[in-house]
């Protein structure tokens, strides 16, 4: 995309630094290290050097980068031995002697800084003309648009790793519920990144497909006479009532606890009638699950569940544990163990049995063996931090030195959302009543051109994406209230906005009457400032990328999104293709097919697939 602008400014930096302060820093190893801090600034990326001279094209891009970010990018070994507000002073005298190195310079348009006195920082900002990286960057990406990112130098300093992402894990012989809807939809999104940047990505769900859960069922099913056949269909939602009712009466007559615990406990002693009936239970579940999944485009490498961890393979692990004397007994046959000082947590219940950390130790002991993972997130719900400290601090004391490659992502709750009727709401509901809700406006709206099954097909991609951006717009670990109403506005932050403005690009590449060429000479856009401010959000696209890879926050992309459609409305109200001048007009169709395959791509990153027509 930008990478030669980017490392050649990358390597300027360097060379001026080690005029000035006498370093002997060396362009080349450290030039990758400057990268991340140079970002280009759309808002600001047409402004005229002072002089006036501008290169030929008119306009220039600006790249801002924090002097003191890029001071500490250059010397991590020296010490601040100035205090905090002495350091805005050092900087602005180290940015003037760096300033006057790089006036010289004939490839800058302009060099100055900014003081940011808030933060005793200060910007130094550095411009270059916009007319060579419009063609630099929009050539790129028409020409690769499915991976024209992998063509950064600031991408490329990503080590390429194996990792793998637990997510979504719902309970079998339930309904899939919108409480595991974040994780299914975060972790989606972070495996599209991860593989989007090259790592080897394995997506694994861990089922909730173990525990005296089971033995409730079990004895429910019993109790109302349910057979196999009585589940032959709606399978699921028949368990789900079941299981209800049989919770609701436990709690009247405890002796149901007492006999759900006795068969739980022949299930893990590996009774073949029991088992039998939870075989059963679990692959209707699973064919159940799948049909969801298949509905919202997700795919996953692993199914493992709590039931590949039963007692008899937590032993060993247990065995170490009580080896290396990580675990206390107390009278009632319970047995803790302390993960921080003056906090334990149970990982051996009174009567012997393993407690859901227990499978969790044993899982990622199999887990590193079977994967060798570089990285493992569990993309789980924010209640869950203790749990996840326990478990690293397990691991940590057994002697496991890839515990810290461990990292759980957490994530707030959803608010809000019930069904139309008002009751508590699965996934399929939800799914139901967004498809339900964009039929209705379809008909409503004048420019809806699609109709019959294509319109059912895009009611559904629309309504996920109104589900997908609300959830993911926000930083991950905040609750939040999900309302239809919000989602589903065609301004704004929302998903229906962002296929929108996919949909109308496509629809201007087939009416504008111009026939796209590839090798469109892009210089004339140099002169619009809305075509400077769309390319250079384009350019912005592998900056993003690369904060959301080290944050693990999807609603930087959705941000991004935003503006880059912000960006494209702009040049599209500013800069018509048809009727322009023939050079003009390959120009413009170039810079908006450019858009739109990024556009596309973020979309795709974030699970959803960009519509063509709704």
């Amino acid at each position: 995309m930008t990478s030669k602008v980017r490392m050649l400014l990358a390597n300027k930096l360097l060379q001026s630094f080690s005029a000035v302060a006498g370093s002997s820093v060396a362009p080349g190893p450290k030039a990758a290290a400057l990268l991340p801090l140079l970002k280009v600034n759309p808002k600001v990326s047409t402004v005229v050097a002072a002089g006036g001279d501008v290169a030929a094209g008119g306009g220039c891009l600006r790249f801002d980068v924090s002097m003191h970010r890029l001071h500490k990018a250059l010397f991590p070994d020296e010490q601040e031995h100035h205090e905090r507000n002495n350091r805005l002073g050092e900087l602005q005298d180290l940015s003037s002697s760096l300033l006057e190195h790089l006036w010289t310079d004939s490839t800058l348009v302009a060099a100055h800084t900014h003081t940011l006195s808030q933060c005793q920082d200060l910007l130094l900002s550095l411009t270059v003309s916009g007319a060579e990286q419009c063609c630099e960057v929009l050539h790129n990406v028409v020409l690769q648009p499915s991976c024209f990112w992998h063509h950064s130098d600031l991408l490329r300093t990503i080590p390429h790793q194996r990792v793998l992402i637990d997510f979504s894990s719902p309970n079998i012989a339930k309904p899939f519920h919108v409480g595991h809807l974040r994780s299914t939809f975060l972790g989606h999104c972070l495996s599209r990144l991860h593989a989007a940047l090259g790592h080897h990505v394995t997506k694994l769900n861990y089922l909730g497909d173990w525990g005296t859960q089971f033995g409730l069922l079990k004895y429910g099913c019993d109790s109302r006479g349910l057979t196999r056949a009585d589940l032959q269909e709606d399978a699921i939602r028949k368990l789900y009532e079941v299981y209800v009712w049989v919770n609701k009466a436990a709690e009247q007559d405890p002796d149901i606890n007492v006999r759900a615990n006795e068969i739980f406990a022949k299930m893990e002693s590996g009774d073949p009638h029991e088992l039998d009936h939870w075989r059963f239970f679990r692959d209707i579940s699973l064919k159940e699950l799948q049909q969801t999944y298949d509905r919202l485009g997700i795919s996953f490498d692993e199914y493992h569940g709590e039931s590949d961890y039963n007692a008899a393979k937590c032993a060993p692990v247990l065995r170490q544990m009580e080896e290396k004397g990580l675990l206390e007994q107390l009278p009632d046959g319970r047995k803790m163990f302390e993960f921080v000082p003056g906090r334990k947590v149970t990982v051996v219940k009174s009567d012997g049995s393993g407690v859901y950390l227990t499978r969790d130790i044993t899982a990622a002991v199999d887990r590193f063996q079977k994967f060798s993972f570089d990285r493992h997130y569990y993309v789980v719900d924010i209640k869950q931090i203790d749990h996840f400290k326990a478990l690293r601090s397990a691991l940590s004391a057994l002697g496991y030195s890839w515990a810290d490659r461990l990292r759980h992502v957490r994530f707030g709750r959803i608010q809000g959302l019930s069904s139309r009727k008002g009751a508590a709401l699965f996934l399929s509901d939800l799914l139901e009543d967004g498809r339900h809700h964009m039929l209705e406006q379809q008909t409503l709206t004048s420019t809806t051109l699609v109709s019959g099954e294509d319109a059912v097909t895009a009611a559904d991609v629309v309504a996920l994406s109104a589900i997908v951006v609300a959830d993911l717009k926000r930083r991950r670990h905040k609750d939040y209230h999900f309302s239809w109403q919000d989602a589903l506005k065609s301004t704004g932050d929302t998903g229906v906005r962002l296929q929108y403005a996919h949909c109308r690009l496509v629809q201007l590449e087939q009416n504008c009457g111009v026939v796209f060429n590839a090798d469109a000479d892009t210089s004339s856009l140099a002169c619009h400032p809305a075509a400077l401010a769309c390319v250079a959000n384009i350019i912005r696209f592998e900056e993003v990328l690369y904060e959301f890879h080290e944050s693990l926050e999807p609603y930087l992309l959705v941000d991004y999104l935003v503006k880059l459609s912000n960006s494209i409305n702009q040049a599209l109200r500013e800069l018509k293709v048809r009727g322009a001048p023939e050079a003009e007009a390959e120009a413009r169709l170039l810079l908006f097919v450019a858009a739109r395959h990024t556009l596309a791509a973020s979309l795709s990153i974030l699970g959803l697939t960009p519509l063509k027509q709704m």
